[in-house]
């Protein structure tokens, strides 16, 4: 008789001896076939006046070639697992001629779209171009990665001007710069910087002018340190960038009340830098007319350039001259000043600094790490170190 599973009832007699020697031969050959055991257990001697010892090793050894079969089965092959940057993507606003489309992009797509957008590439020396790529492309991906829903209730994620980032799709753009750009977003891929909390809000401009601003002083509010501000020398050592802006006095009373926290009513008499901040930034700006408000320098400048386009207004390093029917301001550098300054980055780049490096000055206490939602590829293993490290 056997039971279910085909093991052996025991008998008596000598036919025992038989029948129990050929079932532990069964299942051994059995246990050998699925495990590959190459070594066979010592022989079981069995007596055959010894009946009660023989089922008590029978039953031990049927028990241990069952528990080892049902103990170690071989694992099931796991289905492979797409990279998640292959996944990820972003909902992005384009402007095609006059019309404004929501188009969802991979993330690495966008980068590609992004750094010649933002950073100037045409460097006579090609490991220049080739650092300032990567540069940017890290900053362009962090950037979205923290920003990414910022239009949320406008149905996408961020939209192709300097409001979030400029974006023009890759096959836009020249063959040579589109292999450039390929190559450091391929090298750099999956990394972005981090303060320990994901990506940082990765802010830059165009020209500091020798000083970037904290973000408190510029916008008001609290502010991570990275964003403090820090002196850059290497910003001073290019031709400055200063600019003048004038405006008739009628002009700018009209322009300053297209919003109610400028308005001046039926006209203006004078505005006045109050404050400044260490980098020499205006911080509060008074502006007296039918009405007298106090507004913060980067609020001013983005009331203007709202009208007038966003070079026309440069900066918040502004001095104003109050003349008989109009009004003069002049500055230096290009955009709000906080976060990693362009020119100085790329003046760091030409002498030789690396990418980790530059993105060390400018964002204290920060440092490069793989975005877990980005797939890193090994040539940037060795850049996964913590060394103390809007847009316009």
């Amino acid at each position: 008789m056997t039971d279910r599973q085909g093991i052996g009832i025991v008998r008596s007699g000598p036919d025992l001896v038989k029948y129990t020697t050929a079932a532990l031969v069964h299942q051994r050959s059995r246990a050998t076939d699925i495990h590959h055991v190459t070594s066979s257990p010592p022989p079981v001697s069995l007596q055959p006046r010894s009946w009660s010892w023989t089922r008590t090793l029978l039953i031990l050894a049927i028990a241990a070639i069952t528990t080892r079969c049902a103990t170690a089965p071989r694992p099931s092959p796991q289905p492979p697992v797409r990279p998640p940057s292959d996944t990820l993507t972003l909902r992005v606003e384009v402007a095609d001629g006059d019309d404004r489309r929501i188009q969802t992009i991979r993330l690495e797509d966008y980068v590609r779209g992004t750094v010649p957008a933002e950073m100037p590439l045409a460097e006579p020396d090609a490991a220049v171009a080739e650092r300032l790529a990567r540069l940017q492309a890290i900053l362009a991906r962090t950037y979205a990665l923290a920003h990414r829903g910022r239009h949320a209730h406008q149905g996408f994620d961020l939209c192709a001007t300097t409001h979030c980032q400029v974006y023009r799709p890759p096959d836009r753009q020249p063959a040579a710069v589109a292999r450039l750009v390929a190559a450091a977003v391929d090298r750099t891929r999956g990394l972005i910087i981090s303060d320990g909390n994901g990506p940082i809000q990765a802010l830059f401009h165009a020209d500091c002018g020798g000083h970037t601003s904290s973000a408190s002083a510029v916008w008001g509010g609290s502010a991570p340190a990275y964003l403090a501000g820090v002196r850059d020398s290497f910003c001073l050592t290019t031709p400055r960038d200063d600019w003048r802006l004038a405006l008739d006095r009628d002009h700018l009373r009209r322009i300053l009340n297209t919003t109610s926290d400028t308005a001046v009513g039926r006209h203006l008499d004078q505005i006045a830098v109050l404050t400044r901040d260490p980098a020499g930034r205006a911080t509060r700006v008074s502006v007296t007319g039918e009405k007298h408000v106090v507004v913060r320098g980067e609020r001013l400048r983005a009331v203007i350039n709202r009208q007038l386009g966003p070079r026309a207004f440069r900066s918040a390093r502004f001095s104003v001259e109050q003349q008989a029917d109009r009004v003069l301001f002049s500055g230096q550098g290009f955009g709000h000043g906080v976060g990693l300054c362009q020119t100085g980055a790329i003046v760091q780049a030409r002498h030789g600094e690396s990418v980790a490096a530059i993105l060390a000055h400018y964002y204290p206490g920060t440092w490069l790490a793989p975005h877990p939602a980005a797939a890193v590829q090994p040539a940037t293993v060795e850049r996964r170190h913590r060394p103390r490290l809007t847009r316009r």
